[in-house]
């Protein structure tokens, strides 16, 4: 497998194999990074057949291979030990993944699910995480997440975002708070038209297909309705797939907005991390 390795056992070596042998021959101071630390850190959207990424002191040189990468680094950090097996910190293995030249929806899926389900993975976590590393491989990444700072938190929504902003439409809110003027919640929308009171929603099946998360949405809806404020609800799948359509109802949806008074409600943005 590698030298001085070797698998004693048929067939090609699994995912986890290539690991072991990785950190046998980098020695006790390696730990994985990139696409494998990240699913390992408990995230689906990495690669699983990336080459194993592996961090080593710059002090050593190990030759890498088609199925290891070897990356020296002055900045170790501590790392995570899961099922015994030392894993680079969440952040620094995502942006590890990150920086390899993926395209930009793959891109995109690793960093969203990152902020969404990964331990310390804010954007903000993330963008000093970029900071601190090398630059080689950033420039796709750095982009993402400059667009993530507007608390975008889905890849419908990103691109949902990036539609918009060439929409003839005013600049939405994304994921800010709404209350009534007696301080009762109201909701949270994807994207909030404040000048019109519109609230947009991506809802797509996977995250309202169980009993309690679709009360969940006919009670959020029926708040919206209780306070006068109008919701066009948008398929992720539309968002993706017809993103015309999906722009143009709602911009149908704002222009009826128009028509009515706005709604009396207030708007506070959320804390990141709350």
């Amino acid at each position: 497998m590698l030298p001085g390795i070797v698998l004693v056992m048929p067939g090609p070596p699994t995912a986890d194999d290539l690991i072991a042998a990785a950190l046998l021959r980098a020695g006790p101071s390696a730990m994985v990074t990139g696409m494998h630390a990240a699913r390992m850190h408990g995230l689906e959207t990495p690669d699983e057949n990336a080459p194993v990424h592996i961090l080593i002191p710059h002090t050593k040189k190990i030759q890498s291979s088609e199925l290891v990468r070897f990356e020296r680094t002055t900045r170790p950090p501590p790392p995570v030990i899961i099922d015994g097996i030392p894993v680079a910190p969440a952040p620094r293995a995502v942006m590890d993944a990150a920086r390899t030249w993926q395209s930009r929806r793959s891109t995109e899926a690793l960093l969203v699910e990152a902020i969404q389900r990964a331990p310390g993975c804010s954007p903000r976590a993330l963008n000093e995480e970029m900071e601190r590393g090398s630059r080689r491989g950033t420039g796709l990444p750095r982009e993402i997440l400059r667009a993530m700072t507007a608390d975008v938190r889905s890849i419908a929504e990103l691109r949902a975002f990036e539609l918009l902003k060439s929409a003839d439409l005013p600049d939405p809110s994304w994921n800010t708070s709404l209350f009534d003027p007696d301080g009762r919640y109201v909701g949270m929308p994807d994207a909030w038209f404040d000048d019109v009171g519109l609230a947009v929603e991506f809802d797509s099946f996977a995250y309202h297909s169980s009993r309690a998360d679709f009360a969940a949405t006919t009670r959020r809806n029926t708040r919206y309705a209780a306070h006068g404020v109008a919701v066009v609800q948008i398929l992720p799948v539309d968002v993706m797939q017809r993103p015309d359509e999906a722009i143009a109802a709602i911009g149908r949806a704002y222009r009826a907005a128009t028509l009515r008074p706005r709604p009396n409600v207030l708007v506070r943005a959320i804390a990141e991390g709350a």
